[in-house]
């Protein structure tokens, strides 16, 4: 079931992914990102980091630099937010067992 909720994040991730590459192409997206932007790419990132992060990254990079930096960034910290709940839970869990 996990790789199912992975899978559907990471189509999620590359269609909008896509849908801004769209816009920016038309000439209506913006080389930062925006408030509902920030909140998508943090769900989806808190959610699946690795390959959403890669999905926003790499398509993003030629055309939108800079928001593709900033959702690189973002993915980076919900990766490591992740890692610090994953060490904070094995010890919590480890630490009752005894």
């Amino acid at each position: 079931m996990p790789q199912i909720i992975s899978l559907i994040i990471l189509g999620t991730a590359i269609w909008y992914t896509l849908k801004i590459r769209k816009q920016a192409k038309a000439g209506q997206a913006v080389d930062s990102l925006g408030g509902g932007e920030k909140v998508y790419v943090w769900v989806s990132s808190l959610l699946n980091p690795i390959f959403s992060g890669a999905a926003f990254y790499y398509g993003w990079k030629k055309l939108l630099p800079h928001k593709a930096k900033q959702a690189n960034a973002i993915s980076l910290w919900a990766f490591l937010i992740e890692v610090v709940l994953g060490i904070v839970y094995f010890f919590a869990i480890a630490s009752t067992s005894h």
